[in-house]
């Protein structure tokens, strides 16, 4: 099992450096999120002008190795299509690595609509046909959980409704344990359901609607979560969450003080998965 780190979390720091911040405090795996945009929103903005060569070769060149990639998508644009659902960088990503990474992560599929599910039955169809061409690029391809947004569809209201997708079209799970606490639902069942399908994490705190918190400084079980991982089928544990705590100012941080911290958070996950290894 990997303990890597998602370069999103960095998005407001120039690539370059938050690939030096993370090799430096000893990671060796990154989970690379690829930029994405819609109506005005972005997401791992630092990419915005970079190429996927570009990015690959600066990755390389820090001693760091993509361990799983981040569609960071997943909005449907049309009806009776997949489009939207796959970041159109992802090929070229794919094309630029001289391997292939562990995993790739999907977000929930989302309309900005209301739909039933006899709709939806119809739609996942066509995003499995989407992303069967990326089935011979890496090892597993992953869903993630996601918060149910405004004004928004999506197929999988429950870990029962994932799980059984998961297991209909040979999808692993990625669980982002923030999300399940926005929901309010219980994180620790929420992974008991989906048992045997968990291939990687993204790890955060939450508490009282803050979302990715530093590891340990919020109210999730995450010491409960973690015991039930099967650790025959996890391949990662990616942190998502942010460096700094409650009434700092992430503005004021310099390098030394994401490095810092950054170990710290690494020590936590070790410490929440001595189990794993054992």
């Amino acid at each position: 099992m990997r303990i890597s780190i998602a370069t999103a979390t960095f998005y407001y720091l120039p690539f370059a450096q938050t690939l030096d911040i993370i090799a430096r405090a000893g990671f060796r795996d990154i989970e690379l999120d690829l930029y994405w945009e819609r109506d005005g929103s972005a997401m791992a903005e630092h990419l915005r002008d970079i190429s996927a060569r570009e990015a690959v070769r600066m990755i390389a060149q820090a001693g760091l190795t993509v361990s799983s990639i981040h569609d960071l998508g997943g909005i449907l644009e049309e009806e009776h299509s997949a489009r939207g659902f796959i970041n159109p960088r992802m090929a070229a990503y794919l094309d630029a690595l001289d391997y292939a990474p562990e995993c790739i992560v999907f977000h929930t599929p989302h309309f900005e609509m209301d739909r039933d599910q006899a709709w939806w039955q119809a739609a996942l169809e066509l995003i499995v046909q989407a992303t069967d061409v990326y089935r011979q690029r890496c090892a597993s391809m992953t869903i993630e959980n996601l918060p149910l947004f405004d004004n928004c569809s999506a197929p999988f209201a429950t870990p029962e409704d994932l799980m059984r997708f998961a297991v209909a079209h040979d999808f692993g799970v990625t669980v982002d344990t923030t999300h399940y606490g926005e929901i309010g639902m219980d994180l620790v069942q929420a992974t008991r359901a989906l048992k045997g399908k968990v291939h990687t994490v993204h790890l955060s705190d939450y508490a009282d609607g803050c979302t990715h918190l530093f590891v340990g400084d919020g109210a999730l079980d995450l010491a409960g979560f973690m015991r039930e991982l099967d650790p025959s089928v996890l391949s990662a544990i990616t942190l998502e969450c942010t460096p700094a705590r409650a009434g700092e100012d992430i503005a004021q941080f310099g390098p030394v003080e994401f490095i810092d911290r950054l170990k710290e958070a690494k020590g936590r996950v070790l410490q929440l998965t001595s189990h794993l290894s054992s």
